[in-house]
């Protein structure tokens, strides 16, 4: 790890307070701030391999007066304990920092990590055959947020990746909302299941507390913040900001602070995707992420050790790249895999998720010529592989008697496949001839809930081996159509 040149993405210093520290708040962060500019020192100057570093940092603690114990834990992490009964945890990791020279020549790169010619393929992927009876894993809103504590800090790539990943989500249909810097705080965090996001992505500096994941939030401080954030489940912490080119402070959040503010609503099978060191490292798992996949996320993506910036963000990059063709979780994490930029491991959790995938969303505005019981508002496509699972909703309860659900699976601008698509059944009609749809193979139940109407449609029966498929909604009595021109794509 220590031939990269790129800096470590998370190297962070966490301070675990008890009833009183053994020295004052500012002998403290003198020596918070010494073995962190200590230990960069000694691996980016004078060449020294990092668990060496950490060796002699460990060392010197020993010789502080205040210290009692210190223990080297996994990942080159010092944990600190003083003699009365305090305690300091150091994630150093891999702390590869570089100069503001550098970091300039890295955000000149093209966005792209190119596959190696050999893809890997992820054998935990499942047999799109084998899951008739299941419904895809994809995400049930529309809506995405992108959290990164660290745009004005570290960045690889030009544009930045935040703008990526935006784009890529919006090509799907995703309305992207971002927190960057400042605004990425406690108390936007504390909202993220009220915000009823489908795609969730967080940027910054992680770690593995032994049994839970710990992420840094903003602003940052220049010395230590009050024990108290105002809010539960936080830990005081500092990390190197190379904005300022010195070691700051703030508040990591824990499993404690997502079980107490991540409760007010379900998450809507949100796929989290953490660019932190540590997101997904199993000494991790049982806390923030295990909590949050049990309270309605479908997947928790991070990386299982200590991650550069560079192989951060080029990642998460060709991840969401991978994500806006269309590509499983399961593939997206396997061309990233074939990149060789490893250790670490970008992987899924829980590991049986790797079939999920985002769903593919078409919006249509509100117009005054239809009636809102026939106007489509936006439609929802996901792919089991054997079917597809569509959610046309409408500006309001949708009273209809008939309208078009139309398929293309010849790649020509007409479709081969109606749907008709009625108030208490569905039919799928093959073309018989151009403008002629006679051939009936398939009858379904649709399901209604408010505002939606929900179809399932076979996949091999209906459009036999067409992959992908263009579909669009049209509605004779009402004239709407979504979208107004053109089509939507779907993959298998």
């Amino acid at each position: 790890m220590m031939r990269r040149m790129f800096s470590g993405m998370v190297c962070l210093l966490l301070m675990a307070a008890g009833s009183a520290w053994g020295a004052d708040a500012a002998k403290i962060t003198q020596l918070a701030v010494k073995v962190q500019t200590d230990v960069r020192n000694m691996v980016k100057v004078q060449k020294v391999a990092l668990p060496e570093a950490v060796v002699q940092q460990k060392a010197f603690l020993l010789r502080q007066p205040e210290v009692r114990d210190v223990k080297q834990l996994k990942g080159n992490n010092l944990m600190v304990r003083f003699k009365d009964g305090n305690e300091l945890l150091m994630l150093l990791g891999e702390d590869r920092l570089g100069s503001t020279g550098e970091t300039a020549q890295m955000e000149l790169q093209p966005r792209v990590i190119t596959p190696a010619d050999r893809v890997l393929v992820d054998k935990r992927v499942i047999d799109p055959s084998k899951i008739i009876s299941l419904l895809p894993c994809a995400p049930k809103s529309n809506k995405a947020l992108i959290f990164d504590c660290l745009e004005d800090d570290y960045n690889v790539l030009s544009p930045k990746i935040w703008t990526q990943v935006k784009s890529d989500l919006e090509s799907l249909g995703y309305n992207v909302t971002t927190k960057l810097n400042n605004n990425a705080n406690l108390a936007n965090a504390a909202l993220l299941d009220n915000g009823e996001y489908g795609v969730i992505m967080l940027r910054g500096h992680g770690g593995d507390l032994g049994g839970d994941f710990g992420f840094l939030v903003r602003p940052w401080y220049t010395s230590y913040p009050p024990a108290n954030s105002g809010y539960t489940g936080t830990i005081r912490a500092s990390a190197y900001n190379h904005a300022a080119g010195a070691t700051q402070f703030g508040y990591i959040i824990t499993g404690t602070f997502s079980s107490t503010y991540w409760a007010d609503k379900a998450f809507p099978s949100t796929i989290f995707f953490l660019e932190s060191c540590h997101g997904a490292d199993p000494g991790a798992l049982p806390g923030m992420p295990t909590w949050t996949t049990s309270h309605g996320a479908s997947v928790w993506l991070g990386w299982n050790e200590s991650v550069s910036f560079n192989c951060g963000d080029k990642g998460t990059d060709l991840f969401f790249q991978k994500m806006k063709e269309q590509e499983s979780v399961g593939n997206a994490v396997a061309a990233v895999y074939a990149t060789g930029c490893r250790p670490p491991e970008l992987v899924a959790f829980p590991d049986n998720k790797n079939r999920c995938q985002l769903a593919v969303w078409k919006s249509d505005p509100n117009e005054a010529s239809v009636t809102n019981s026939r106007d489509f508002k936006l439609l929802r496509l996901a792919s089991s592989g054997a079917q597809i699972h569509a959610t046309i909703s409408f500006y309001s309860a949708p009273t209809l008697n008939e309208f078009f659900f139309y398929v293309d699976t010849g790649g020509s601008a007409a479709a081969e496949v109606l749907v008709k698509c009625h108030g208490n059944n569905f039919e799928v009609y093959k073309q018989t001839q151009p403008g002629l749809y006679n051939n009936k193979v398939y009858t379904g139940t649709p399901t209604k809930s408010g505002n939606d109407y929900s179809i399932v449609v076979p996949w091999n029966t209906s459009f036999g081996t067409a992959n992908p498929v263009k579909i669009w909604l049209y509605d004779m009595t009402g004239k709407d159509r979504l979208p107004d021109s053109g089509s939507v794509t779907l993959k298998k």
